[in-house]
């Protein structure tokens, strides 16, 4: 009689990475959360590979996709072999400042602009208003820090504070913000790298305004400003719950500003949760641009919900997963970009992909 033995799950190499890779969109089906009313009635479900932001003036249809193959590599920092716990944190020496997960890195695509870079770009095309549709370049403002679990592949979280820079390219661009990396062979069709070859980053089939690469930069002039959003990813479930304040009702991100008008107090934006954290005239009422989530005015909690792989990661094969944050988002302070968008206001996106242990 012979016996077999079953190797334990183990992570546990010293030189381990964690990576993590966007798959495809699944926009149309909701899936990965929802808003519901102070009943608990479903306002809007959120579908997964979709990002969405603003209250309920948002003008821009929601949500945008998120691209698909974008690359994010962590380094296990330590390790518990019996329980599989992991510690994860930054990663500088991918040989990519385009998977890579710290902040400082130079990035010879956007001089002056340093931090590694996360995901595509990113279109955010308005078909309300084509003129008001942007570029958003996502890079790694403060290094990455979370922990997970070997055994079952879930993230308890991963902390990864985002810089986002707008480029205001609807004007020139339209519902095509960044340039496109298209065409056989591939080259760039706007921005100061027009008509030279690159490699596309993610999927054309993704709709119209992809595929996008770091290679095709979007103009620097169109450049209006950078967001700090505070990225903290989960494969478990995150809620954001609004409050009633004196000024508005169902405010899930308070700024100080104005009582009866979008004017907020900066930049750079002071967050608040109470009138009383506001002592700088005019702006004394904590608040967000309009109330609510992603068009829903009367919404009172948004969850979204993510899915750990649910095997063990140590075989190093990529195993699907999806990783969620909701998150507060600053206005731009700039007109055009604040009233499509109905900034300030809450934000939230569901990442679907793989989880790949490479040893």
């Amino acid at each position: 009689m012979t016996s077999t033995t079953i190797a334990a799950c183990n992570c546990c190499t010293g030189t381990g990475l964690l990576t993590f890779t966007t798959g495809t969109p699944q926009v149309g089906g909701g899936g990965c959360g929802d808003v519901v009313d102070d009943t608990g009635a479903s306002l809007l479900s959120l579908d997964c590979g979709g990002l969405y932001f603003g209250g309920a003036g948002v003008g821009v249809p929601l949500p945008s996709v998120i691209p698909d193959m974008g690359s994010s590599i962590t380094k296990i920092s330590s390790c518990d072999a019996a329980s599989g716990d992991l510690a994860l944190s930054a990663n500088t020496d991918t040989g990519s400042n385009r998977n890579c997960t710290a902040a400082g890195v130079t990035n010879p695509e956007y001089p002056g602009k340093p931090g590694c870079l996360f995901g595509p770009p990113l279109p955010i095309p308005n078909a309300n208003s084509p003129a008001t549709s942007t570029c958003v370049i996502n890079r790694v403002s403060t290094n990455a820090a979370g922990s997970g679990n070997c055994n079952d592949g879930s993230i308890s979280v991963l902390n990864l504070p985002l810089l986002s820079d707008l480029y205001l390219t609807g004007p020139t661009d339209g519902l095509v913000p960044c340039p496109r990396c298209t065409g056989t062979p591939s080259t760039c069709t706007a921005g100061p790298n027009v008509g030279q070859t690159c490699t596309p980053a993610d999927s054309a089939s993704l709709g119209g305004a992809y595929p996008t690469s770091h290679d095709c930069p979007p103009a620097t002039a169109a450049f209006i400003g950078s967001l700090p959003i505070p990225f903290a990813l989960t494969t478990g479930s995150q809620s954001e719950t609004s409050t009633d304040l004196s000024a508005q009702p169902f405010v899930f991100c308070g700024f100080c500003g104005q009582q009866f008008s979008p004017s907020f107090q900066g930049p750079p934006a002071v967050p608040c949760t109470a009138d009383a954290q506001c002592t700088i005239a005019p702006f004394t009422k904590c608040r967000q641009r309009t109330s609510g989530a992603f068009g829903q005015g009367p919404a009172r909690t948004i969850t979204e919900v993510g899915t750990p792989a649910g095997v063990c990661l140590g075989d190093g094969a990529a195993h699907t997963s999806t990783l969620v944050s909701t998150f507060c988002i600053p206005p731009a302070f700039n007109a055009t970009v604040d009233a499509a968008a109905d900034l300030p206001g809450p934000g939230a996106v569901a990442l679907p992909g793989d989880a790949q242990f490479i040893p």
